[in-house]
């Protein structure tokens, strides 16, 4: 698989992710818990509307609808590296509801990457919609004003993939899958479901991805969501601490 074909692949599961949650059920309104204007949690933004709009654009194919319009989107600042087209992706990400497995996120176009929020942080987003072959899914927000509404505290790892969405973790999942030398002694955390001893996968999808782990401590039971913290070693998921979520 050539290096295009690869970066067609992450962005049609991204893609899939909209397919795969179209069942889910629908949240009331938005709402967001951040914890005051620093936490060491990370904030919990619902927003159905839009979980809707982000639906409708990627699964309805109807972006260049909204290509040129501004749009202001609160949620989660996530971050994450694309090793397949070889640049660090942000996105402003949330969940339709409380079940947290169905969420959006949309791609933001940084182009000075200093004094910005840490992963995981509640932020607003303004920004002008548009068309772009370099955003991972076809469109992202440009010229955006970042206003942090609460600062993350917690985590600080290269890989901090507790603060993404189970969209944006599995592209990083992946990311680690297809080139494990590009992460290899990168500091990480994840959480997912015990596959086996030796195995995490989707947090709440079958058959989505799965990873190899390892840590000293007393693995539980298959279907436990866990936390991992620790080092990718040889693109696998090596745990210094594991945490049991459920």
């Amino acid at each position: 698989m050539n290096g295009k074909d690869k970066r067609l692949l992450l962005a049609a599961l991204l893609l899939a992710a909209v397919i795969l949650c179209a069942g889910c059920g629908s949240g009331e309104k938005a709402s967001a818990d951040s914890g005051g204007p620093s936490s060491a949690e990370v904030p919990v933004v619902l927003n159905q509307m839009e979980y809707l709009l982000y639906q409708n654009i990627f699964y309805n194919q109807t972006g260049d609808q909204y290509a040129g319009q501004e749009f202001t989107k609160q949620g989660v600042f996530g971050v994450i590296y694309d090793a397949f087209s070889e640049m660090t992706r942000y996105y402003v990400w949330g969940y339709l509801d409380n079940t947290r497995c169905c969420d959006w996120q949309w791609e933001i176009k940084v182009d000075d990457p200093q004094n910005l929020p840490a992963s995981g942080s509640l932020v607003s987003v303004k920004g002008t919609f548009g068309a772009s072959d370099d955003a991972l899914d076809g469109y992202w927000l440009t010229n955006p004003e970042i206003t942090v509404q609460s600062r993350y505290t917690g985590g600080g790892q290269e890989l901090d993939m507790y603060t993404l969405s189970d969209t944006l973790e599995r592209v990083q999942v992946l990311n680690i899958y297809y080139f494990p030398e590009v992460f290899e002694g990168k500091t990480f955390s994840a959480y997912a479901r015990v596959f086996s001893p030796t195995l995490l996968q989707d947090p709440y999808y079958d058959g989505s991805w799965q990873i190899a782990f390892n840590t000293k401590e007393t693995v539980p039971a298959i279907g436990t969501t866990v936390l991992l913290t620790g080092t990718v070693a040889g693109g696998a998921l090596s745990s210094s601490t594991l945490t049991v979520l459920d």
